[in-house]
C-alpha cells in the first residue's frame, strides 16, 4: 500500500511540476512578477533549487527591483551550471543597464567555469585516489610497478593536476558576496565609527576576505579594498534561495 501511495505521489508530481512551471512562466509573460516569483519559490522550496529555477527567480526579482536578490540567484545558478544562458544574460544586463559592478573573472575562474565546482571536485578526488593507489598497491604487494599500473598513475596524476586550478577557481568564485543593502559604506577599519573610504550599492559583487568584529574585508570590481558589515552582504556560496532581508514588494 505504501509503495502504491509513493508511486501515486511521484506520478502526481510528474504531472503537476511542469504545470507549476508553466504557471510561473505565464505569470511572468503577462507581467505578474509577484505571482511568478511565488510560484517558482514554492517549487524550489518543495523540490530543491536548480540552475534553471534560480535563473528564472533572479529575473523575477530583478523585475521587482530587488537587485541584490537577483544577483545572488544568478550567481548561484552559475555555480550549478556555469554556462546557463538565462543567468549569464541577467548578469550582463545588470552590469549594463543596471549599473551593477562585478569583478572580472581571473583565468582560474574562467577555467573553473568549464565544468563547475561539483565536477572539478569529483575529478580531483578520482585523480588523487587513483594516484595514491597506483603508488601504494605495488609497494604493499612488494611488486614492481607494471605497465598497467604506470598508465593508471600517469592518467590519475594528470587528472589531479588539471583539477587543481579548477578547484581553486571554483573556490574563489564561491567566496564572493553580493551587497544586499541600497547604500553600503566601505570603511577603513572594521568598526562602527570607521572612516568611510567609498561606497557600494545593492547588487554589486565583491570579493571577500577575512572577517573581524562583525565586518568582512572586501575588494570591489575596481580593486579597492575595505571593510563592510557582514550583515550587509550575502555570500554567493549557499546553493539555496537568497535570504529575505527585506519585504517583497513590487516597485
Amino acid at each position: 500500500m505504501s509503495r502504491f501511495l509513493t508511486l501515486l505521489g511521484l506520478c502526481f508530481w510528474g504531472v503537476t511540476a511542469p504545470l507549476r512551471a508553466g504557471v510561473g512562466e505565464a505569470a511572468y509573460e503577462r507581467g505578474d512578477y509577484v505571482e511568478a516569483l511565488q510560484t517558482w519559490r514554492a517549487q524550489a522550496e518543495q523540490n530543491g533549487v536548480t540552475a534553471e529555477l534560480l535563473a528564472a527567480i533572479g529575473n523575477a526579482e530583478w523585475k521587482l527591483g530587488h537587485k541584490g536578490r537577483a544577483m545572488v540567484c544568478w550567481e548561484r545558478a552559475l555555480l550549478l551550471s556555469p554556462r546557463n544562458p538565462v543567468a549569464l544574460a541577467g548578469i550582463k544586463h545588470a552590469q549594463g543597464a543596471g549599473g551593477t559592478d562585478r569583478p572580472t573573472q581571473t583565468w582560474s575562474e574562467n577555467y573553473a567555469a568549464f565544468l563547475g565546482a561539483d565536477l572539478w571536485l569529483i575529478l580531483g578526488a578520482l585523480g588523487f585516489w587513483g594516484t595514491l593507489l597506483a603508488v601504494l598497491v605495488p609497494k604493499l604487494r612488494r611488486q614492481a610497478m607494471g605497465d598497467w599500473t604506470q598508465r593508471v598513475l600517469i592518467t590519475s596524476a594528470t587528472l589531479f593536476a588539471l583539477s587543481i586550478p579548477g578547484l581553486y577557481g571554483a573556490y574563489t568564485l564561491a567566496s564572493r558576496a553580493v551587497v544586499r543593502r541600497t547604500e553600503v559604506a566601505v570603511k577603513l577599519t572594521p568598526t562602527v565609527l570607521g572612516e568611510a573610504l567609498n561606497g557600494t550599492a545593492e547588487g554589486d559583487v565583491l570579493r571577500t576576505g577575512r572577517k573581524l568584529n562583525g565586518h568582512t574585508f572586501v575588494t570591489s570590481a575596481d580593486g579597492k579594498g575595505g571593510w563592510v558589515k557582514s550583515t550587509e552582504l550575502e555570500p554567493i556560496w549557499g546553493g539555496g534561495l537568497p535570504a529575505n532581508l527585506d519585504q517583497m514588494q513590487a516597485p
